[in-house]
């Protein structure tokens, strides 16, 4: 008996030392008030009390704050808060608060969320010819992809998208073009024969690389860096900017600004929330949107200039190139994608090479 009322004691300690570990209901629920009250702060800072009756633009991002273009959308709100006199007040969702890119997507063509800041290229998926973007050395600069985005064709695309639902208010958000760097130097298309190639899950990708003569590898960005390390892959691309920050210069020191690409960012409003806007409604928010797009490539440009003396500071170097091999080997891939349809517009590799200035 004696035994069993010992036993039955150790059960109940052990039972109150088990329930003591846990979290409590109520702080678990006040930690997760807490953080939903921080991060509803943080999405709007307006400097104009907003009307009893101001009607809310909730903007989202992938991006998290910190990051350029999460900062940039940050700015546009801030602006639009400002001026618009508290009859509309938009809110930054960064960090995917609002839901991943794709339901993002979704949300804005049916109004839920009222606008999105994300890379201009994934609008591709709704108008098949903003892929001509993507294709390596189809632009010779940003200027000559304005020239495009602004001619009859570009705003052709442009129209589908709001035939859609979206409305882009800015895609002149640049990043730094794309380039290429290796574990040896790249300075042909024949310095890239056989090397396997990081590249991100998209087919368009997967076609330049392979045109250009490496072994396309699919790795995800998060893991970029270590496969890279663990001799997964031998050679990637990114962006200018991306190359210090995630280290790419220290498994690969050797960087081709080959500049194969011209990428651009965008803010975009659904349809409905720029046609609710009256017309100077509509001036401010463009404005505000224009002020962001400079205040971005302002900043981007500023610490590439810093990245670089640190790479080189690091052990990286810039390689000297032939961009003109690469660009003949390139070329031919027009055809096929235009076969293949990632463009609905024949010929639209010509027309765009026909706006170069």
């Amino acid at each position: 008996m004696k035994r069993i009322l010992s036993l039955i004691v150790c059960i109940c300690l052990l039972a109150l030392t088990l329930v003591s570990c846990l979290p409590s209901q109520a702080e678990t629920t006040t930690t997760t008030t807490a953080k939903t009250t921080d991060s509803a702060t943080t999405t709007s800072q307006t400097t104009t009390a907003p009307a009893a009756d101001a009607i809310v633009y909730k903007i989202g991002a992938a991006t998290t704050l910190g990051e350029p273009l999460a900062e940039a959308g940050q700015k546009f709100c801030d602006l639009a808060n400002e001026r618009l006199g508290g009859k509309i007040v938009f809110e930054y969702y960064p960090g995917e608060q609002l839901g991943n890119e794709t339901t993002m997507f979704e949300s804005m063509q049916v109004d839920l969320i009222q606008g999105m800041t994300n890379a201009f290229d994934s609008y591709s998926n709704f108008s098949k010819d903003l892929n001509i973007m993507s294709m390596a050395f189809s632009f010779k600069n940003h200027e000559h992809l304005y020239a495009y985005l602004e001619s009859e064709k570009g705003q052709a695309a442009l129209k589908k998208l709001e035939d859609q639902g979206m409305h882009i208010l800015s895609y002149n958000f640049q990043r730094n073009p794309r380039c290429f760097f290796g574990k040896k130097p790249i300075k042909t298309p024949e310095d890239l024969a056989g090397v396997k190639f990081r590249i991100p899950n998209i087919p368009i990708f997967e076609k330049n690389i392979r045109q250009i003569g490496a072994t396309p590898t699919v790795v995800a960005w998060s893991e970029y860096p270590y496969a890279l390390i663990q001799g997964v892959v031998d050679a990637g691309e990114s962006t200018y900017e991306c190359i210090y920050a995630m280290g790419f210069h220290k498994s690969c020191p050797y960087i081709t600004l080959v500049d194969y690409a011209y990428p651009l960012e965008c803010i975009s409003l659904s349809s409905a929330a720029w046609n609710r806007l009256n017309a100077e409604q509509q001036e401010i928010v463009q404005k505000c949107a224009d002020e962001a797009s400079e205040f971005y490539i302002s900043q981007n440009k500023t610490r590439w200039e810093d990245d670089k003396k640190k790479i080189i500071a690091e052990g990286g170097s810039f390689v000297d190139f032939d961009k003109s091999l690469f660009i003949a080997k390139m070329a031919p891939l027009a055809a096929k994608l235009e076969s293949e349809g990632f463009w609905d517009t024949p010929g639209l590799y010509d027309y765009v090479q026909s706006l170069a200035k």
